[in-house]
């Protein structure tokens, strides 16, 4: 077996015998085994270990037969004890997930502090089987079915050559001590039942359906790299940057078939997930101006495209300016100018004000504008509702809550990069003029 595990972190180019390894030794024989193949092949080794405190002392007594273990091998080990329970209700996650992020937040820092390389964990061809048939009750795409990948970032794992089968054997054949865990026992956890009873099936279906999986994972392995390859270069071609939104016009997207899939691979990583992608593609013929929410992005079907954005906070957020340097302290990028009114000539861009300095009264104010809010838009002595000449000039629902205001004495001076007031525009006694800039 030793001989595999070196050629598998050879062909899969895990890491090298120069680098220092983080290995995650819960005390299990899958831990247990894959330290002794990396002590027995001379890599460099440090321990990490985690009592979640879920087993009482069941938990204490792995942590203690760690401690002895690194003892006896004369190897550095890392210990730490987690609250996991009230993390995970805290945070509003299964015991499962609770334990993940804590465990794998803690190798991080460890690597940082420590200058390791890599993460190292003893998940082996049984586990990636076990996750298949999970992602599959879930629900999954197609990289769902990729099992466990051999290198993701920092954390490698060279046993997922290897059976649980060949691994305790590997371990009775080399007379290793190891704990077992209760809760692999435990129906109560969905993976214990794929373990217990649907890879039993199967396997009498084909005794050989572990290696048959390998082949399996090999093939959808390759067709998973040219599909992400696919639309990886998709999704460079139709995402466009407009001005801090994302935007996906129609003309790249509608020609594409399959559609959903071709929408999902661009908008799964905003938080859209496959239900509403659904819902969204029924939206574009019935609801253009409709908009469709994941926990951090907004979605809006506007004419010609989609147009994503981040949510933006709902408190409000106003900013004073008590002089002309603080513009640049503001959330927002705005140039600043001031000239002799003799030495101004107008500027017809919509991204520039021109304002008579005289008529402002400091300090000034700078925040979304509300509903409410009215101006003289340059050119018009009769007030309109911002809210109105928003909707006049096409401004989409997504743009609308990003839309600024700058404010003197109460009065709208600036509906920063769309219209100046009237009432503050440059006039032939203006003596001294202020411009601003609107910087995208």
């Amino acid at each position: 077996m030793q001989k595999q595990f070196v050629q598998y972190i050879n062909q899969q180019k895990l890491f090298s015998d120069t680098n220092t390894l983080l290995v995650a030794v819960s005390g299990g024989v899958d831990s247990i085994v894959l330290l002794h193949l990396l002590v027995q092949c001379n890599y460099k080794v440090k321990l990490a270990h985690c009592n979640f405190n879920l087993r009482g002392n069941e938990s204490d007594n792995d942590e203690h037969f760690v401690k002895q273990l690194a003892k006896d091998l004369n190897i550095q080990t890392h210990i730490i004890s987690f609250d996991t329970i009230n993390y995970a209700k805290k945070n509003k996650l299964s015991i499962e997930m609770a334990a993940r992020d804590l465990r794998y937040s803690w190798f991080n820092e460890l690597l940082v502090e420590n200058n390791y390389k890599y993460i190292v964990t003893g998940h082996h061809l049984n586990d990636s089987i076990e996750t298949l048939f999970l992602n599959l009750a879930r629900g999954t795409g197609y990289n769902g079915l990729t099992g466990i990948s051999p290198k993701n970032g920092v954390v490698v794992r060279p046993l997922l050559f290897a059976t649980r089968q060949a691994i305790e054997n590997y371990a009775a054949d080399n007379k290793l001590s190891y704990r077992n865990d209760s809760s692999n026992e435990s129906e109560k956890h969905l993976r214990n039942i794929v373990r217990k009873y649907i890879i039993p099936a199967f396997k009498q279906l084909n005794p050989s359906f572990e290696q048959v999986m390998t082949n399996n994972f090999s093939h959808i392995n390759e067709a998973a790299t040219l599909l992400n390859s696919y639309f990886d270069s998709f999704a460079s071609e139709s995402l466009k940057n407009n001005n801090n939104n994302i935007e996906i016009p129609f003309s790249k997207l509608l020609s594409k078939e399959p559609l959903k899939i071709h929408l999902y691979q661009l908008i799964k990583d905003f938080g859209f997930n496959n239900d509403a992608v659904i819902k969204i593609i029924d939206a574009f013929d019935a609801n253009p101006g409709k908009m469709f929410y994941s926990e951090s992005h907004c979605l809006l079907i506007d004419r010609a495209s989609i147009i994503i954005t981040e949510k933006t906070r709902n408190e409000k957020q106003c900013f004073f300016i008590n002089s002309l340097s603080d513009f640049n302290n503001l959330p927002i990028k705005i140039r600043t100018e001031k000239l002799d009114g003799n030495d101004f000539e107008m500027i017809k861009k919509s991204n520039f004000a021109c304002i008579d300095f005289s008529k402002l009264n400091f300090p000034l104010e700078l925040r979304k504008w509300e509903q409410g809010d009215s101006f003289h838009p340059l050119g018009m002595t009769q007030k309109k509702k911002i809210s109105d000449f928003l909707i006049d000039t096409k401004v989409n629902r997504l743009e609308k809550e990003n839309v600024w205001v700058l404010i003197s004495n109460n009065e709208v001076v600036w509906v920063v990069s769309k219209r100046l007031d009237n009432r503050f525009k440059v006039t032939e006694e203006t003596k001294d003029v202020l411009i601003l800039e609107y910087m995208t």
